[in-house]
């Protein structure tokens, strides 16, 4: 392959500055608007608007379907004018262009390829002479010139010219006839060669308007309302300077000398050459006054319309503007062919309030009956911005041309843009219902536009800063209306600003003015479209390819750097927030692939091993095709390429390490987390942190925070020990962590239903395990400060008390108290859960004092921490709650969860804490209390047996579902674990001791009320039944050596009948109806069925004893009784005790 010259050449507009004279002091600032500025970019190529064999120094400024604008090569910003009373004018029929203050004329070929070109400078003055104003300069043609030769043709653009200068307020008409010949003379030389003559103006009148409507003559119009008629040359073509007609006189008013502003002349525009040294001109004043005059250098100019538009323009309009009536003004006019004059184009102007609407008026005059009729209204829709000093002026190309198109482009000039339009050259009837085109060009605040011209392809701008501007509408579109309509306005400029804006000293603010009504949908479509163009590479302006690929992906993020900019200065407020994230994560995408790709290049383990991962996507993929037209691929890619790295076992190499970590710094916090969310999220669309997407983040999902949270801790333990430089790492790390699993928890609590997934369960639990770990290790590294601003900024409060915890004390002292003023409750409670946990229970009473109220209420809150809670309340000196706090801990179900030493202690103060309220003592409470008291002394006795290897399981249950009854509750008694009453009723009944069923039935009676009756009387007959069968009848000779007997003898002697505890009798011992389905459910699920069974079993053994067993019973009741000392009296046949004393 040849390589003499590149396969894609740069275009220098898009790659170079300006010239190498733009970088002195005295180019402009190259930043367009307030706020970021755009991206310089490096485009490459092929243009279609250079000669690029002949380097002539014209640059593209920006360029779209519709017109080019240019910057012509002369450097005027060396020229030593002022710039505040400085004005031009550009002739494209002579091909130059002027400029001059109060004091030079500088003329030059305007299409010079030079950048310092040739200058002819004609001084204005004497050399003690001041000029307060700058006099008005025209062009006059060659004197060879006649009729026959006065087209705008390419070979009259070389010959010599003369030029006009016509003073403002001295009355000097000055007319050179040759400009070569008077090139840098001095003044009264130049002065031979002048043709002058004297206007004879008033004392308060001066020039304000000046035309070259030659062959007939110049035409001037005054501060006053007159308009003259001078010619230059007499009939033969040779100089003659003489005011040949006044045609319009002064507006001046003859007693009061005061002026009629509505008379003022706002438009000279010159008509068609109507004969030998003849030509039409027009005439407008603010007023609406229209004229229509014929000018003759021979003959006397005679006037051929006199018409007033104001009245009909305003009719137009009052039904949709009503203000029109009072704010209606004539700005200029300008006919719309070059061959007629019937027909013209009115610019005029209504207000409301702060806004200005600029109305185009299409009117078709008829000399006839010295009337017209309104063809069409527009009202421009691209600038509403009232004018400040200049009138807007009119320029349509077509008028000066000699083609006719279906539809004629419309320049409107402003001060600091220029707006195009469309009107139908065919004055079609159905034309006005049409949509029509415009756009708007608009230069920087710093860019004063000074001077104008314009040719039948083009309009010029003149500004001293940047010298003379092109703008010239494509050929295309001038002969196309239906591609004009099409072509969109949003898109458009977007594309401009994208690939333009990065220019050096670049004079177009691209920007779109403020005002501009624009449909959201279009606009967002048209950023998208934009978008994709860039992230796809598919844009005109993006090459195919450059030397590398990351050269190509870093063009392509600049250009869509320039895109989210343009965003922010024009649309922050109208696109919506999910528009813009979606954009700024195509943004991300790019720059951390770029990050990647620098990485890949410098470790060639990790490059291998990305390689491995684009063919498991597309055996056919490369870093190549992947970068510039499948990046849409990339998340995915580089997701499964993360899971890779933290699942692989990585060799102990500590650079490989240190390059995977920096891979995760360079790719994702940087790239990511600074450049995409800090920077544009943040600082530029200023978007909330709460203002998410539709979806997910790209770079936030399980596998990737899974992936960098196990780097993390691989890389840290890796260390044998930590610089600097990996200190700095790991913070990084963990500042992209938080930030992580933030977002993901933003946008999971937007909508309830995503807290419904897996998918947020899962990120919660990775998180809730690691983040305190995460924190532990910035400790480790003496990293506490930054520590506490991670974890005050993302309110990880649990984070944030470790640090403290982990400080010195005096030291923290004060930090503690920041926190407890920025956070409060929230704060204050996680503190305090803290020293709960870590039983720093002298630090929660008495390190912040101050924070009384706040541990109150979070005692309050909650009974989840009632075994401290109770301890406030007691200091507090609220015995009454603390009272109440210990028996909700200790009683019931919760009781039953805590050890058995805990129980008693809360209870033994319970307690007391009642007693001491003397006012209130609740003896209810206490008997609870009590009750609970004696149901643990019953197990603590219950513990004492089953550690004394003579008290066993009663053989009858071995074996049996009772036994593993036995073994789960005697484990728990073992534990020190509380057990229910009812439970330990049940192990005291199976053991093979008599003494165990006293204490049974010693527990129910002072404590079976809290037990419900059903449930009291079916452990009473339980018990009594296991106490019978614990004997064999039939060789029990000696009742009184039974158990029975025993038990019953205490029974009487403690007097337990006083509780209502039932006696043993057969009835109650077979009673099966005890045996009820809720009760075996409530305690015995999921063996309920076996135990029913057990259950049944055991009351048919006691069936076997028969019903004559129940004599016995009774036999046994009364020695018993009788043996106790006969404290009560028994009803044999009811089996109760009637009295007792």
């Amino acid at each position: 392959m040849n390589t003499d010259h590149p396969l894609f050449q740069l275009r220098k507009e898009l790659s170079v500055p300006l010239s190498i004279a733009d970088t002195v002091s005295h180019t402009t600032d190259s930043s367009s608007t307030n706020g970021e500025g755009f991206q310089s970019v490096n485009v490459s190529l092929d243009t279609p608007h250079e000669d690029q064999q002949a380097f002539n120094n014209i640059k593209i400024l920006t360029e779209n379907e519709k017109y080019v604008v240019k910057r012509l090569a002369p450097d005027l910003s060396l020229l030593p004018i002022s710039s505040t009373c400085s004005q031009g004018y550009v002739d494209a029929h002579s091909g130059k262009a002027l400029v001059n203050d109060n004091n030079y004329l500088y003329i030059w070929d305007y299409y010079s390829s030079q950048r310092k070109t040739n200058f002819c400078r004609i001084p204005l003055h004497e050399e003690n002479a001041v000029l307060k104003y700058a006099p008005e300069c025209l062009f006059a043609w060659p004197a060879a010139m006649d009729d026959t030769t006065q087209l705008f043709v390419e070979s009259s653009l070389g010959s010599s010219g003369g030029v006009c200068i016509i003073h403002r307020k001295n009355n000097q008409f000055i007319y050179y006839e040759d400009i070569d010949s008077i090139n840098n003379l001095h003044l009264q030389l130049s002065h031979r060669k002048a043709h002058t003559l004297n206007l004879k103006l008033k004392d308060d009148e001066c020039v304000t308007q000046a035309l070259n409507c030659e062959p007939a003559g110049i035409v001037i119009a005054t501060s006053l309302g007159r308009v003259l008629f001078v010619t230059i040359r007499d009939s033969s073509g040779k100089p003659k300077v003489q005011l040949k007609q006044q045609l319009i006189k002064s507006q001046q008013g003859f007693f009061f000398h005061s002026f009629n502003a509505s008379k003022e002349v706002v438009s000279l525009k010159k008509g068609p050459i109507v004969g030998r040294g003849e030509r039409l001109l027009y005439v407008t004043t603010a007023g609406g006054n229209f004229q229509t005059w014929h000018l003759s250098v021979s003959i006397a100019c005679f006037k051929r319309l006199d018409i007033n538009l104001f009245d009909q323009i305003l009719d137009s309009l009052q039904d949709l503007y009503p203000f029109a009536h009072s704010s209606l003004q004539i700005l200029d006019s300008h006919p719309l062919f070059p061959d007629s004059s019937s027909s013209h184009l009115v610019l005029s102007t209504i207000n409301e309030e702060k806004e200005m609407y600029y109305i185009l008026s299409t009117i078709v005059l008829d000399e006839k009956t010295g009337s017209f009729t309104i063809f069409s209204t527009y009202r421009l829709n691209t600038c509403t911005s009232p004018f400040v000093g200049k009138r807007p002026k009119l320029f349509i190309p077509a008028a000066v041309g000699d083609q006719v198109t279906d539809t004629t482009t419309v320049f409107v000039l402003f001060s600091s843009a220029v707006v195009l339009t469309q009107v139908s050259s065919k004055l079609d009837s159905s034309y006005p219902l049409r949509r029509k085109w415009e756009d708007i060009i608009s230069f920087r605040n710093d860019v004063k536009l000074i001077g104008s011209g314009y040719n039948s392809d083009s309009l010029y701008v003149m500004s001293l800063e940047i010298g003379v501007v092109e703008v010239t509408v494509t050929g295309e579109l001038n002969h196309n209306e239906s591609t004009m309509e099409e072509i969109r306005f949003v898109k458009s400029h977007v594309d401009q600003a994208v690939y333009f804006s990065g220019i050096f000293s670049n004079p177009i603010e691209f920007n779109l003015p403020k005002g501009i009504s624009l449909d959201v949908k279009e606009i967002e479509a048209d950023l998208r479209s934009s978008g994709d163009e860039i992230f796809y590479s598919k844009g005109k302006y993006i090459p195919p390819m450059m030397n590398t690929v990351s050269q190509h992906l870093k063009l392509r993020v600049d250009l869509f750097r320039n895109l989210l900019i343009f965003i922010e200065q024009n649309f922050n407020y109208k696109v919506s927030p999910n528009e813009k994230l979606k954009l700024l994560q195509r943004f991300e995408i790019m720059k951390c692939c770029l990050e990647l790709c620098d990485i890949l290049k410098h470790v060639p383990e990790l490059n291998e091993l990305w390689d491995k991962n684009l063919k498991i996507k597309n055996r056919n993929l490369t870093m190549d095709v992947l970068v510039i037209n499948q990046l849409c691929e990339f998340p995915n890619i580089f997701t499964h390429f993360l899971t890779q790295l933290s699942d692989k076992t990585i060799p102990a190499s500590t650079n490989l390490k240190d390059a995977l970590t920096n891979l995760l710094v360079k790719c994702v916090y940087e790239a990511i987390l600074e450049e995409g969310e800090k920077k544009l999220r943040y600082e530029l669309f200023k978007l909330d942190p709460l203002e998410v997407g539709d979806v997910l983040p790209w770079f936030i999902n399980y596998d990737i925070l899974d992936a960098i949270n196990a780097i993390f801790f691989d890389y840290n333990f890796s260390l044998s020990s930590t610089s600097e430089e990996n200190k700095c790492r790991l913070l990084t790390l963990v500042k992209t962590l938080y930030y992580l699993f933030n977002q993901a928890n933003l946008w999971f609590r937007e909508l309830p239903q995503r807290q419904d997934t897996e998918l947020y369960r899962d990120i919660q639990k990775l998180f809730m395990k690691n983040h305190l770990n995460w924190n532990q290790v910035l400790i480790q590294l003496s990293l506490e400060e930054d520590a506490l601003q991670i974890a005050e900024f993302y309110q990880d409060l649990e984070a944030l008390v470790e640090t403290l915890e982990s400080l010195d004390r005096k030291v923290s002292q004060e930090i503690y108290f920041h926190y407890f003023d920025k956070f409060g409750y929230q704060f204050a409670s996680t503190l305090f859960e803290y020293y709960i946990n870590q039983n720093k229970l002298d630090d929660l009473f008495y390190r912040f004092p101050e924070q009384h109220d706040l541990l109150v209420q979070f005692f309050d809150s909650s009974e989840k921490y009632g075994n401290v809670a109770w301890i406030q309340e007691i200091l507090d000196q609220n015995y009454k709650a603390a009272s109440k706090t210990l028996c909700n801990i200790s009683l019931g179900e919760a009781g039953n969860t805590r050890p058995l030493e805990a129980r008693e202690i809360y209870l033994n103060v319970a307690k007391l804490a009642a007693l001491v309220e003397q006012d209130s003592i609740s003896l209810d409470q206490i008997k609870v209390i009590q009750n609970n008291l004696d149901t643990l002394d019953g197990q603590k006795n219950l513990l004492y047996k089953l550690q004394n290897s003579q008290i066993g399981i009663c053989p009858r249950f071995i074996g049996t579902p009772f036994e593993k009854i036995f073994q789960l509750y005697s484990s728990k008694i073992e534990k020190h674990q509380s057990l229910p009453l009812q439970q330990l009723i049940e192990t005291y009944s199976m053991l093979m001791d008599t003494d165990s069923f006293y204490c049974a039935l010693k527990l129910l009676a002072f404590s079976g009320d809290s037990l419900g009756y059903e449930v009291k009387k079916f452990l009473v007959a339980t018990t009594w039944r296991r106490c019978i069968l614990l004997e064999d009848w039939d060789l029990k000779k000696d009742d009184t050596k039974s158990s029975l007997y025993v038990v019953l003898c205490r029974y009487f002697k403690e007097e337990l009948f006083r509780s209502d505890l039932a006696l043993p009798s057969y009835s109650l011992i077979t009673d099966k109806s005890l045996l009820t389905p809720e009760y075996l459910h409530n305690i015995y699920q999921p063996v309920e069925d076996a135990i029913r069974a057990s259950f049944t079993a055991e009351i048919q053994k006691a069936e076997s004893l028969g019903p004559q067993f129940e004599k016995r019973i009774q036999s046994i009741v009364g020695t018993a009784n009788e043996s106790a000392g006969k404290k009560c009296i028994v009803n044999y046949e009811t089996n109760t005790v009637e009295f007792y004393s």
